[in-house]
């Protein structure tokens, strides 16, 4: 079975967005059809079928959460995987939604490989997933910059950072990714969060949840502190 016998929803209430995704989706030989926004969205996943659903959170009206949940909560369309879409500053409604049932998640502006990557997982498990091309690898990740000798972060000041080995993975690409704490304390370190410093966490983040489905309190704690800098402005976020 050809990738455009896949048939792909996507929500998001920017034209610009819908447009690249729908894009992006025809190269790789899928099918794709457009709601702009939650409430367009539930009535279309109930008269048509689909096998994928690409989920904006920031929507007017019916948001992402609310489209999510009615989904999950459905038992006919429960099983539908659900890749969410979220800009950078919305790590934690990310989180949040994996909670709910999202298989995955993209961040904006959208890469290619790794949308192809997201996409390929959660349409692995299908009938004709077999015919679906390879998971590429994730991009290769630049180290952050080392700490500076002496230096203590805020995050070294309220609790001891321990390294982890992560949790062997068998379903994802064999990618290097730095610990969840490793990168938080070296983000507070430097008193900002750069496009390279989010890649880090988001990867690092995303196989923390896909190997070990939950977060401990350790990390959860972490993240709350994180975003607690940012929140009132001792982290920068820079291009």
């Amino acid at each position: 079975m050809a990738n455009g016998s896949f048939n792909v929803l996507i929500v998001d209430d920017n034209e610009m967005n819908r447009d690249t995704l729908a894009r992006r989706l025809r190269q790789q030989g899928f099918s794709s059809k457009m709601a702009v926004d939650g409430r367009e969205a539930l009535t279309v996943i109930r008269d048509e079928k689909f096998d994928l659903v690409l989920l904006d959170i920031m929507m007017p009206e019916v948001d992402g959460y609310e489209v999510l949940q009615t989904i999950k909560s459905d038992e006919g369309l429960r099983n539908i995987p659900v890749i969410m879409i979220s800009a950078m500053e919305e790590i934690e409604s990310v989180m949040k939604c994996m909670e709910m049932g999202a298989e995955d998640y993209l961040t904006k502006p959208f890469d290619p490989v790794l949308l192809q990557a997201a996409i390929a997982r959660c349409l692995k498990k299908a009938p004709a997933a077999e015919s679906l091309p390879p998971v590429p690898a994730p991009p290769p990740i630049m180290p952050l910059p080392p700490q500076t000798s002496g230096q203590r972060t805020v995050l070294q000041t309220t609790t001891t950072l321990t390294q982890r080995t992560p949790a062997p993975t068998t379903n994802l690409p064999n990618v290097d990714v730095m610990p969840l704490d490793e990168v938080i304390g070296r983000i507070v370190n430097s008193s900002k969060v750069s496009r390279k410093g989010y890649r880090h966490l988001s990867n690092s983040l995303f196989h923390t949840l896909f190997n070990n489905r939950r977060l401990s309190e350790h990390e959860f704690s972490q993240l709350n502190l994180l975003f607690n800098l940012i929140q009132v402005g001792q982290i920068k976020i820079v291009d």
